[in-house]
């Protein structure tokens, strides 16, 4: 199936994201390994220029012509239900390599990523260049401040629940999500009367292969935010082009407004998203992932 060119040019581009978080890294390891001055120079300077950077809606114009999930032989965002407009968390699984069923279905007219603020990690914000990208493109901080602050707004917020451990347990033709221990978005929720939605992109975890031993060992760099995955396609670091991306929304979960929730308050509600989630999996699994059992961890 031939490609739209500005797709094509789009996942390309993309790549300078990838080269960026290669440099950032090469000078990390510099930084601790050899300790340069110049080094850490840079990397403290570009790191705190970077802060001065917010979105920017001719970059966004700039992105968005690219249309890169036009790459992949189908793209479709699925509603379960008519989402609110005001007062959500979409909650996206699974992480993948790239998270582009959160990140570039972002402001798709007529569909709840028209007006969604998504939230990636302080870490990846930060990384030198890679981090300015995201930020030019509309991505804020997950920290506690700047998610109190909107959901104290009424805002939309999408932010990806399983982190990097999700992202380390990405394995082509599974599809498992990094939830058991991840908690606390349903605490900042119920402070705020928040409705949850859990999201579900089918074909996330089919974009590359993965290396997959020592799974433990990567778990364990998660925690002090390295990166645990290994991977590539047929074309390095460009997604497999001939899979289908299907992100579907759930059914939203009504949380009551708690402003000192406990901690059976929040088990519980935790529990029934985990349950929303199930629903929304065994609903659409047997079109988009046939035969493919959702992996909880």
């Amino acid at each position: 199936m031939a490609k739209p060119l500005n797709a094509v040019l789009g996942t390309f581009f993309f790549q300078f994201w990838i080269i960026f978080m290669g440099l950032a890294g090469y000078m990390l390891y510099r930084l601790i390994v050899y300790r340069e001055s110049w080094n850490i120079a840079l990397f403290v300077v570009t790191m705190i220029l970077q802060l001065r950077y917010v979105k920017s809606e001719a970059f966004i114009k700039f992105q968005l012509w690219f249309n890169i999930m036009e790459w992949f032989d189908k793209r479709e965002i699925v509603e379960m239900e008519k989402p609110k407009k005001n007062n959500s968390m979409f909650c996206f699984h699974p992480h993948g390599i790239y998270s582009m069923g959160m990140v570039h279905n972002l402001y798709t007219k007529n569909t709840f990523f028209e007006n969604l603020v998504v939230l990636s990690s302080r870490f990846a914000l930060s990384i030198p260049f890679s981090g300015l990208l995201l930020t030019l493109f509309g991505l804020e901080g997950v920290h506690p401040e700047n998610l109190t602050k909107l959901l104290k707004k009424g805002s939309n917020v999408g932010i990806m629940v399983g982190g990097f451990e999700e992202a380390t347990l990405t394995k082509y033709g599974e599809n498992r999500v990094y939830i058991k221990e991840r908690k606390g978005f349903v605490k900042y929720a119920l402070r705020y009367g928040t409705t949850i939605y859990p999201v579900f992109t089918f074909g996330e975890n089919n974009m590359f292969y993965t290396f997959n031993g020592f799974q433990s060992l990567r778990l364990w760099l998660n925690k002090f935010k390295l990166i645990g995955t290994i991977y590539w396609s047929r074309f390095f670091t460009v997604p497999e082009p001939h899979i289908e991306m299907i992100t579907v929304c759930g059914k939203g979960i009504e949380l009551p407004k708690i402003e000192n929730p406990s901690k059976e308050d929040v088990d519980k509600y935790h529990q029934i998203y985990i349950q929303g989630l199930k629903e929304l999996y065994d609903t659409y699994a047997p079109k988009y992932a046939p035969k493919v059992p959702l992996q909880i961890y």
